[in-house]
Order: C-alpha cells, then sequence, then structure tokens
C-alpha cells in the first residue's frame, strides 16, 4: 500500500513539474497560466486562459484579486478580473459580496477548496479591439488582500507580444448546441452589403420664411440695403450645405407678401419694383442662374388675412370673415373693415395680423455631385448630416469591409437614413462582423420581408442557433444570387451541422 502510495505520489509530482514546464508562471511562482488563445472576433478580442494554482496559495481569509493587463507603450487596457478566495466558497459570501460592492462590478469568485479538488480556473472575456493590442504585451496582476493587511499587488509579464487569430467560430464544439454559436462573429465572407445605388447627382430641397416685419423691420429700409439682407439671410441658410464641395445652387423661387396697408394700386407697383430689384441684385451676386431664378410678390395677401383672422380672438372676428370673404377688394373692402365696430377690428388686424402677413418665402433646390475619397473624408470630419446615403456609401468603399473606418461609417449611415433599407441592412451586416446579434435583430426588424435582407438574416439566425430559419433564408437569398450566402450555407452545412 506505501509502494502504491508512493507511486501515485511520484506521478502528481512529474504531472506538476510538466504541467509547471509548459505554463507561464505568475504571483511568486504559485499561479500557472497555459491553454492561452487570443482570438479576433468582429471588433472584439477574446482572452481565454487556463489558470492552475497550489494548494497553499492563500492562508484562511486571504483573498486574491487576478487581472489580465494588456500593454503598448503608454497605452493599457485591464481586463475583466477574477477573485480566488482562500477557503471555502460558504464561509466567505458576505466578504464577497464587500469586495464586489467595492469594485462596483460582478467579479466571478473561485474558492480554493482542497475537499472538492479545486485547483484550476478557465478565464474567458472580450474586450474591444483597438489596433495598438495587435502588438501588446500580456501582463498578470495579483493583488493580495487579507485581514488587518494593507494590499498588495505583484505584477508577471507573461508574453513580450501576443499572437492574435482570427478564427470567429473556431470554439464551436461541434455538440449540435446552437447556443455556442451566440454572441460570436460572422465573417465577411458571409455578410452582404447593399450599394444604395442612387444617380452620381443629387438634389436636395431647402425651405424657409424670412419675417419682413419683425424688429429688424426690413420693409423700412431702402432699396438697396433691403437686398443685400435678403441675399445675406439665404446664403446663411444654404451655407452649411454649399460647404460640401460638388454643391450649387440649381433652382431658386421666392415669393413676397406685403399687407393690405395703403392704396391698392400703389402697393401693386411697390410689390413689382420690390422683385425686379431683389432679384437683379441676387443675379449679380450669382445666387444661381437667371433662368433658374423667380422672384414674384404678393401685394396684399389677403388668404394669409383671413386664415389668421379665423384664428384669433378678434372681436367681430366672423363679421369681418365675411367682409374679407364677400366684398372684393375694388369695391371697398378694406373701407368696410375700417368702418365694422367703429374700427376696432381693423385696428387690431393692423397690429396683430398685418406683421405676420409681410414675409418672404423661398424654395432652394440644390444639386450635389457624389463625393470622391479626397472630398468625402473631408465632408466626413466635418459635416457628416449633409452628406447623402450614397456619398456615405461611396467613402466607406475606400476602407477594407470590417475594418473600423468601414464599420464606423456604415454605423453613421443607419444613424443618419434610419428609415433607409439598405443603411439599416448594412448596419446591420456590421453588427454581425461583430457578434452584436441584439443590434443586428434591431437593424433587420423592419425588414424581415424584403429580400434585399435575406442573406444578413440568414446570418443572424446561423449565429443565433436556429439553423432552420437560418437554412431557409440563405438558400432564398443563394437563389437570387447573393455569393455571400452560398459561403455562409457551406459552413452552415459542412462545419455546423457536421
Amino acid at each position: 500500500m506505501r509502494q502504491a502510495k508512493k507511486k501515485m505520489l511520484l506521478l502528481l509530482l512529474s504531472i506538476v513539474c510538466l504541467t509547471s514546464a509548459q505554463a507561464q508562471i505568475a504571483y511568486k511562482g504559485q499561479l500557472y497560466i497555459n491553454e492561452e488563445r487570443f482570438t479576433l472576433q468582429g471588433n472584439l478580442l477574446r482572452v481565454e486562459l487556463r489558470v492552475s494554482y497550489d494548494d497553499d496559495i492563500l492562508n484562511a481569509g486571504e483573498t486574491l484579486n487576478f487581472t489580465p493587463v494588456l500593454k503598448n507603450g503608454y497605452q493599457v487596457q485591464s481586463l475583466s478580473s477574477v477573485v480566488v478566495n482562500g477557503k471555502e466558497r460558504g464561509k466567505y459570501e458576505k466578504r464577497k459580496e464587500e469586495f464586489q460592492n467595492r469594485q462596483r462590478s460582478n467579479i466571478p469568485v473561485v474558492t480554493r477548496d482542497k475537499r472538492h479538488g479545486t485547483r484550476y480556473f478557465v478565464y474567458d472575456t472580450t474586450v474591444p479591439y483597438v489596433d495598438w493590442m495587435h502588438d501588446a504585451s500580456l501582463y498578470i496582476e495579483c493583488e493580495e488582500r487579507g485581514w488587518g493587511a494593507k494590499p498588495h499587488v505583484y505584477e508577471d509579464k507573461l508574453y513580450d507580444r501576443i499572437i492574435i487569430s482570427n478564427q470567429p467560430l473556431s470554439t464551436y464544439d461541434h455538440t449540435g448546441q446552437g447556443s455556442a454559436l451566440h454572441g460570436t462573429a460572422a465573417t465577411t465572407e458571409w455578410v452582404q452589403f447593399l450599394d444604395p445605388s442612387v444617380p452620381r447627382h443629387s438634389e436636395l430641397t431647402i425651405t424657409g420664411v424670412i419675417p419682413l416685419n419683425d424688429s429688424r423691420k426690413l420693409l423700412n429700409m431702402s432699396e438697396e440695403k433691403f437686398n443685400r439682407a435678403i441675399y445675406d439671410e439665404l446664403m446663411k441658410s444654404f451655407e452649411t450645405q454649399l460647404q460640401v464641395p460638388g454643391t450649387t445652387v440649381k433652382a431658386l423661387n421666392i415669393v413676397g407678401y406685403s399687407a393690405p396697408i395703403g392704396n391698392y394700386k400703389r402697393n401693386e407697383i411697390r410689390a413689382a419694383s420690390r422683385a425686379l430689384s431683389l432679384k437683379q441684385h441676387l443675379m449679380r451676386n450669382h445666387a444661381t442662374g437667371a433662368d433658374a431664378l423667380t422672384v414674384t410678390w404678393v401685394p396684399e395677401d389677403w388668404d394669409s388675412i383671413y386664415t389668421l383672422v379665423s384664428n384669433s380672438t378678434m372681436k367681430l372676428r366672423v363679421a369681418a370673415m365675411d367682409i374679407i370673404r364677400s366684398v372684393d377688394i375694388a369695391r371697398g373692402r378694406e373701407d368696410e373693415l375700417q368702418m365694422l365696430g367703429d374700427g376696432a377690428p381693423y385696428s387690431y388686424m393692423e397690429h396683430y395680423i398685418f406683421p405676420e402677413v409681410c414675409r418672404l418665402k423661398y424654395t432652394a433646390t440644390l444639386s450635389r455631385r457624389a463625393a470622391d475619397l479626397a472630398t468625402g473624408t473631408l465632408v466626413l470630419r466635418t459635416h457628416p448630416e449633409t452628406m447623402t446615403i450614397n456619398e456615405l456609401y461611396a467613402v466607406a468603399l475606400n476602407f477594407k469591409p470590417g475594418s473600423r473606418e468601414f464599420n464606423d461609417i456604415i454605423d453613421l449611415s443607419a444613424r443618419l437614413f434610419p428609415d433607409n433599407a439598405e443603411a439599416n441592412i448594412d448596419a446591420a451586416g456590421v453588427a454581425l462582423l461583430r457578434g452584436n446579434i441584439t443590434d443586428a435583430e434591431k437593424y433587420l426588424s423592419a425588414w424581415r420581408t424584403d429580400p434585399r435582407a435575406y442573406n444578413n438574416l440568414g446570418v443572424m439566425y446561423m449565429l443565433k442557433g436556429d439553423f432552420a430559419k437560418a437554412e431557409v433564408y440563405l438558400q432564398m437569398a443563394q437563389a437570387a444570387g447573393v455569393p455571400q450566402a452560398t459561403n455562409a450555407l457551406s459552413y452552415l452545412r459542412n462545419v455546423v451541422r457536421r
């Protein structure tokens, strides 16, 4: 019996020595780390480690906080922490809760328990991937805590440079459990990105109203000052859009409205003069071509007056509305309004209605040439909200699908154009590359019956583990000639369901 025990002890010692020789050592030589894997899954870096430790690593009541850290020069990224307790879990559950509250996070706890032979744990976490991590070193920080003693931190360098593989689904265990794929990332060979396919030139319309009788009293200005003020106001309205290279004013339509103040004939003459003068000023300043510029003026805007009176609290407003509707301008409409109610309704209109009527409405059609990479990137950095969906996609195509730049531009497109099918389907593709099924579902929710979304829907269901639905959608996409669907189906049939 003693000989058998000795042989078993020697065997265990040899196993421990072999494990120690193959593993990286940390924390005073008492932690052994091996089976390391660093996998790039979309925009996430997955870190997997097997951590073994000696029975006497901690005394009763002591706690060890295990934290892997990535470093590259001044760049540092701490990963999730794991707590190892020195005694059985039940005796120190309260201390665990206190520690977690202090750290303000749910930190996993591993308990050293001789009776149950627990002497290792599998570390598995993900962190957003940043380019500097490619050449990063891996350190292990171990914070030792004990009753009545100050915490002490030990730092050990495990790897000068981690080796990152790009195998998003390498952890699939082929057991048929769909959940094994949940949360993993797709590849660019499966995900389809749609081109918005809009014309080389696009147009947008800008409309606005310039009040003429507000605090600035534009109508009281001289003709020259009035024209300059209107031109400046228009250019201010177009300023943001015109900063985009390749944008010009294609057409401009302006309508001025005046109130019935004074003689109608004189108002007609004054309106025609203002319209002509303003048009000539805009042409001299190259606001747009002569054929694309229209300036007209309504001498007395009785339609707006009637609407404003009907919505007012003016006394005798019904009678005033009846006069406006039934009495012609040339037959004394204004005179009858002045006599109504001893002139009180007309006085009300002079103070509250007529100033609102005096205004200038404009409608501008702007033409924009699709952006190339140089101008598109510049606009993207300065005024992304002014870009069209096809311009954003054109700039995105200058980067590799799946790259951070490509993904960020596609995400921005979906935020700027939330009702656009291509923008949402493409954003779902980016989410699938990142392994974010929740976001992919959100983007695709409104397009489940759209054939353009079938491929990405199939990939989404494959990652969720619903292989039956995945195959249906991918088959429909394949029938429509989508090459990515063929790639995804091949993986589904030959690897996942093998």
